[in-house]
C-alpha cells in the first residue's frame, strides 16, 4: 500500500510566496471587525432611542391636541 506524502514546508512557502493571511492577519482583522460591529451596534441602540423618543412626542401630541 503506498502512502501520500505531503511536504508542509513547501506549501507553506508556497501560500506565503502567494501572500496569505497568516494568524497574526486574521486577529488583527477579527479585532477590526469586532470594533466596527461594536461601533453598528452602538449606532442602531442610539436610533432606536431616538425613534422612541419620536413616537413618544407624537403620542403626547396627539394625547394632548386631539
Amino acid at each position: 500500500m503506498n502512502t501520500a506524502t505531503f511536504d508542509t514546508h513547501a506549501a507553506l512557502g508556497a501560500l506565503t510566496r502567494a501572500g496569505v493571511a497568516t494568524k497574526a492577519d486574521l486577529d488583527t482583522g477579527l479585532a477590526a471587525l469586532g470594533a466596527k460591529i461594536a461601533a453598528l451596534k452602538a449606532d442602531l441602540y442610539r436610533a432606536l432611542w431616538i425613534q422612541g423618543a419620536g413616537l413618544v412626542a407624537v403620542m403626547a401630541a396627539l394625547r394632548l391636541f386631539g
